[in-house]
């Protein structure tokens, strides 16, 4: 009785600890931004302008809710590549709400990905393989897995990727080298 009880209260401390960590995440207001990260913005700035010249007026615009809306519930494709060049005139809204769901296995799906590769996905015969494409190494079709691709897009940063057997306690780990990453811009 008391081994389960120890057990059990160990597992709700790290709960609680894990959680309260992600709940105070702020970018920091005068963050020292590292050279990767500055080149980046600056990179995902310019394609974002040659991409989306044409609408840019509204999806610039797009609020830090609305694409977090999309990350977390739309399997469209079009949304998770607009958020990776869309970011870059949001990064300081949005990167510890990213943070956040590295943890987040909920499988969203994919759709509209055209030539995109996600090697796993291909394997399982839930996306097709035409033969070329971008290859994406975090899978796109999980929460956690759009996370970590738009955090390491933005930064320049790379703590691991997220497969779709990516256990829980690799990606607590993963979202604690975040996590430290971002504590380091103060």
């Amino acid at each position: 009785m008391t081994r389960q009880f120890l057990t059990l209260f160990f597992f709700v401390l790290v709960v609680f600890r894990g959680q309260a960590q992600t709940d105070s995440l702020n970018f920091p207001d005068n963050a020292k931004l590292p050279d990767k990260f500055q080149k980046a913005i600056k990179e995902q700035t310019k394609e974002y302008d040659r991409l989306f010249y044409r609408d840019s007026s509204t999806t610039k615009h797009y609020s830090v809710p609305f694409m977090l809306d999309k990350i977390d519930n739309d399997s469209n494709y079009h949304y998770i590549f607009l958020a990776e060049y869309w970011i870059a005139f949001h990064h300081k809204d949005i990167i510890p709400d990213l943070i956040k769901r590295l943890t987040n296995k909920k499988e969203v799906g994919l759709a509209n990905s055209a030539d995109l590769i996600i090697w796993e996905r291909v394997q399982a015969k839930q996306m097709q393989f035409y033969g070329h494409g971008g290859i994406s190494n975090d899978d796109l079709f999980t929460i956690a897995g759009r996370a970590n691709r738009l955090l390491t897009e933005i930064t320049g940063e790379d703590f691991g990727h997220v497969s779709m057997y990516s256990t829980q306690e690799q990606l607590e780990t993963l979202q604690q080298n975040w996590i430290k990453w971002l504590k380091k811009l103060k």
